[in-house]
């Protein structure tokens, strides 16, 4: 009975310490929402909401390999604003730099190690035996879940959409990076306006600590 609650003990140390939370660091005029672990930042007519995604990517099985961040952009002037995957930027704690990944880019690494998939957008097995078979398989031989509940589709609608933000309007949703947090000290959302180059200051810059 020792030897069983000293085990349980030790997987629970494990489980939790291969977790983490990312924690909105404040800046200069930046609010943050506890809650939602978010921060917006206003400046220049425009607000950007930023906050750590992970929760949507935990189904997938990703293995840390991917992570989400979810963005609200809200256009508070008068002129359109231009919105596209190649405003952001995220920086670790190391100086590594990361782009975007298109949603199908995170799809192909969802797929990779999946197996008798429907092509997008139906995720599913082709007969319903093989269903069975990979149920059973997946209940008494294995801990890694299959991904005949997981639904792709989804990778593609919550995407943050490119385009036009016309005034007074604003648009949402996830930005997807190829990263680990686990075992990062930090990083850094850095957000560039149309016209702004990569090499001056981002004019949004969206801290986050890992703990």
């Amino acid at each position: 009975m020792k030897q069983s609650l000293f085990s349980f003990v030790i997987c629970m140390l494990l489980i939790t310490g291969c977790s983490h939370k990312v924690v909105p660091v404040p800046v200069e005029s930046g609010v943050i929402d506890s809650k939602q672990l978010a921060q917006t930042i206003a400046r220049e007519n425009i607000s950007i909401t930023a906050g750590s995604a992970e929760s949507h990517l935990y189904s997938y099985n990703l293995d840390g390999a991917v992570s989400a961040f979810s963005l609200v952009i809200d256009n508070l002037g008068s002129g359109e604003v231009a919105v596209d995957p190649g405003m952001f930027l995220l920086v670790d704690d190391e100086g590594n730099q990361y782009f975007p990944l298109t949603p199908e880019k995170v799809k192909e690494i969802i797929s990779r190690d999946s197996y008798y998939l429907i092509p997008y957008p139906y995720v599913g097995f082709y007969y319903l035996e093989d269903y069975e078979k990979s149920s059973f398989y997946n209940t008494f031989t294995s801990e890694k879940p299959y991904y005949y509940e997981v639904y792709p589709q989804d990778i593609y609608t919550k995407a943050l959409a490119g385009g036009t933000l016309i005034p007074k309007a604003k648009m949402s949703g996830l930005v997807y990076f190829k990263i680990n947090l686990n075992g990062k000290k930090g990083v850094k959302l850095l957000v560039y306006k149309s016209g702004t180059s990569k090499s001056a200051p981002a004019d949004f810059t969206f801290p986050f600590k890992i703990e």
